[in-house]
């Protein structure tokens, strides 16, 4: 049963040796062939594609989406509503 498995190049995970992509992580682990005649099988199985789509989201680190110049503008911001809560404040004697 070896022989009809390999390895998927991105997570490692055995998978069959036909495979253009992973069942694991979605990936690609094979380039597509230009045959004509080999038909292209597109599963439709939801629950398989959505967990598919989630693992090779999650797979991608984050990219901040925001500079510095927006943290410096929302902490003047902030700052600038505390002064002028403390200058309208109620003030009890």
């Amino acid at each position: 049963m070896e022989k009809d498995l390999k390895y998927c190049k991105h997570c490692g995970e055995l998978i069959n040796i036909d495979a253009v992509i992973c069942t694991k992580c979605g990936r690609q682990v094979e380039e597509l062939k230009k045959d004509n005649n080999t038909p292209l099988i597109i599963n439709n199985n939801s629950s398989s594609s959505s967990a598919a789509a989630a693992a090779s989201a999650s797979s991608e680190p984050r990219r901040r989406h925001y500079s510095l110049f927006v943290d410096i503008i929302m902490l003047c911001f902030t700052a600038g509503l505390w002064a002028i809560w403390m200058l309208i404040r109620p003030k009890y004697e």
